[in-house]
């Protein structure tokens, strides 16, 4: 894929922005324009859609405002956790049992249907 170096830069910045790889950037950009044309709904009775991209691969879940517990929908770390940082940690372990867990799920987990960071909605 050839882009402008004004297109790379800006993709640079985004980047470095949020913290992640210039291709999980773009990737972010296209599934944000996914969710615009095609809203993603939960159907389990108040939960809300989230997702964490790891490594490249995305993990599906569900996030319990009443509990503040997150369900692990896909994967090898399915199940259900007590907090969205329990569920970060499995994920992680799962995917890289090389590196450290500690992860805080706050921040790890993307609300599937608005493209923001889980502590948007902490109380």
């Amino acid at each position: 894929m050839e882009i402008t170096e004004t297109t790379h830069n800006q993709v640079a910045l985004l980047a470095l922005a949020w913290g992640v790889s210039e291709s999980e950037a773009v990737q972010r950009l296209v599934e944000h324009f996914q969710r615009s044309s095609t809203p993603k709904k939960s159907d389990q009775g108040g939960m809300i859609d989230v997702y964490a991209l790891y490594e490249g691969v995305r993990i599906e879940g569900f996030y319990d405002p009443a509990t503040e517990s997150v369900t692990v929908t896909n994967g090898p770390a399915q199940g259900r956790y007590k907090s969205p940082s329990g569920a970060a940690a499995a994920v992680l372990r799962a995917q890289n049992p090389k590196v450290s867990a500690s992860r805080n799920g706050w921040s790890f987990w993307i609300i599937a249907e608005t493209g923001s960071r889980l502590q948007t909605i902490r109380h």
